[in-house]
């Protein structure tokens, strides 16, 4: 299975579909971060993706809230799991897709608690970034919260949601702030430490 990700990865080199630049940030996968990506996904199966993206991802605990940011490897990461589940290995046009998935974009899956079912487009985004506040491009909430462990109590709703901001003039050794904000005004802040992530 992994001499076939290798040819794979080796493949995608030759025909540079590994190498983008995303506005300002460059993002690189070279064949060596695809194979290190695909089989920590592969040897990571039976973990929840939550445990999996750990590295990526700030909890603020359940039924709080928690972030997690989505790169190139971390797609691999995901794609390799969901592999390993089914028993295949990816193809090249999968490969593919997870790497252009959201090129140029920084996307951030938020997973929300509310008491309305509906609370979860009641939040705004913002990214603080150096003394800028950036506002997200394009934001993926679902039309109503899924029932939490705690119903009916508070918080008795939960949802995933993306908000998704343009790289533009990030540096990638930058520290981040995702800032949402509910209905009600109270704000959950996630720190990210970019030079950190892969």
């Amino acid at each position: 299975m992994h001499t076939f990700i290798k040819m794979l990865a080796s493949c995608f080199l030759l025909s540079g579909f590994l190498t983008y630049q995303a506005e300002a940030i460059q993002l690189n996968l070279t064949g060596k971060d695809i194979e290190e990506a695909f089989e920590y996904g592969t040897k990571g199966r039976d973990l929840s993706h939550a445990e999996l993206l750990s590295a990526w991802r700030v909890n603020l605990g359940e039924g709080v809230g928690s972030a997690s940011i989505v790169t190139p490897f971390g797609r691999i990461v995901v794609l390799g799991k969901e592999m390993a589940d089914r028993l295949r290995d990816p193809n090249e046009r999968e490969i593919k897709e997870a790497l252009d998935e959201n090129k140029g974009k920084l996307v951030f899956g938020c997973t929300l608690y509310g008491d309305d079912t509906l609370f979860a487009d009641q939040y705004k985004a913002v990214l603080m970034y150096k003394d800028k506040k950036i506002e997200p491009s394009k934001k993926k909430v679902p039309s109503s919260g899924d029932f939490t462990r705690f119903y009916p109590d508070s918080p008795r709703f939960r949802a995933l949601c993306f908000y998704i901001f343009d790289v533009g003039k990030i540096d990638p050794n930058a520290k981040v702030i995702l800032i949402l904000k509910n209905g009600d005004g109270e704000e959950l802040k996630f720190p990210f430490d970019l030079s950190k992530l892969r």
